[in-house]
C-alpha cells in the first residue's frame, strides 16, 4: 500500500515537472498566421496535396481493421520468453507516468510540426509505415505476455485501435510506445528539445519494463523499425 502511494505521488510530481519543462521551451512567434500561410502554400503543390490526402486515407484504415485484428492476436497462443531483466524487476503500475510522457510528447511534437507541412507529411507517412511494420511483426512473432504483467489501459488506443472487447496484452513485438518516442526524438527541431525527448524516452522504456507490459527485446527492436520507416519514406521522396 505504501509503495503504491509513493508511486502515485512520484507520477504526479513527474508529470508536473514535465509540463513545466515543456512550457519553458521556445515559443513560436506568429504561430497562427504562419500556420495558415505555410499550409496554404503547401497545398498549392499538387503532389503535396495528393500525398497528404493519401497519408490521411492510409491512417484511417488502421482503426477500421485493428479491432478484429488485435482481438484475434489476443486469442491465439504464443511463446513466453524468459527475460532475465524483467525477472529482476518488481512489477508496478506506472500507467499515469507512461501516458503522461506519451501524450504530452505527441501533442508537443504535433505543435512543433504543424508549421512545417513537408516535415509533417514525412512524419505522417513514416508513422503509417511503422504501424504497418508493427502489424506485420506482431503477426509473425506470436508471444504470450511477460510474467507479472500489470494491465496497461490506454483509453485512446482502446477507443480507436483495440476496441472494448478483450484487454489486449499480446501486441508485444515491437513496442509502439517506444516507437512513438523515437518519432518525437527524431522530428523535434532543436537540440534542446531532442535531448529532453531522449531523456524522457529512456524513462519511458524503464517504465514499460517496470510495468512488465513489454519484453526487453520489444523496446530494443522498436527504434530499429521506426528509424527504418523514417529512412524509407525519406528515400521515397516524401518529405
Amino acid at each position: 500500500m505504501m509503495l503504491n502511494t509513493i508511486t502515485v505521488i512520484f507520477e504526479i510530481f513527474f508529470i508536473l515537472f514535465y509540463f513545466l519543462a515543456l512550457i519553458s521551451l521556445p515559443k513560436l512567434p506568429n504561430f497562427h498566421s504562419n500556420l495558415k500561410q505555410s499550409w496554404k502554400a503547401a497545398f498549392k503543390n499538387r503532389t503535396f496535396a495528393l500525398q497528404f490526402v493519401g497519408a490521411l486515407a492510409v491512417f484511417s484504415i488502421f482503426p477500421i481493421k485493428a479491432d478484429n485484428y488485435f482481438q484475434w492476436i489476443q486469442l491465439r497462443e504464443g511463446v513466453q520468453w524468459n527475460d532475465p531483466l524483467l525477472n529482476a524487476i518488481p512489477a508496478l503500475n506506472v500507467s499515469y507516468l507512461i501516458f503522461g510522457i506519451i501524450y504530452l510528447s505527441v501533442i508537443y511534437l504535433l505543435y512543433r510540426l504543424l508549421h512545417k507541412p513537408k516535415k509533417f507529411l514525412w512524419f505522417a507517412w513514416a508513422f503509417n509505415l511503422e504501424t504497418a511494420f508493427r502489424f506485420i511483426t506482431i503477426y509473425l512473432v506470436a508471444l504470450e505476455p511477460p510474467i507479472g504483467l500489470v494491465d496497461l489501459h490506454d483509453p485512446l488506443a482502446e477507443m480507436f485501435i483495440y476496441g472494448d472487447n478483450l484487454a489486449i496484452t499480446k501486441d508485444l513485438f515491437f513496442s509502439g510506445h517506444t516507437a512513438t518516442m523515437v518519432f518525437v526524438c527524431f522530428f523535434l527541431p532543436t537540440t534542446k528539445e531532442r535531448w529532453l525527448a531522449l531523456g524522457l524516452s529512456l524513462v519511458l522504456v524503464s517504465l514499460l519494463l517496470i510495468q512488465h507490459v513489454h519484453y526487453t527485446l520489444d523496446v530494443i527492436a522498436a527504434p530499429l523499425f521506426t528509424l527504418a520507416a523514417i529512412w524509407i519514406v525519406k528515400k521515397s521522396g516524401i518529405s
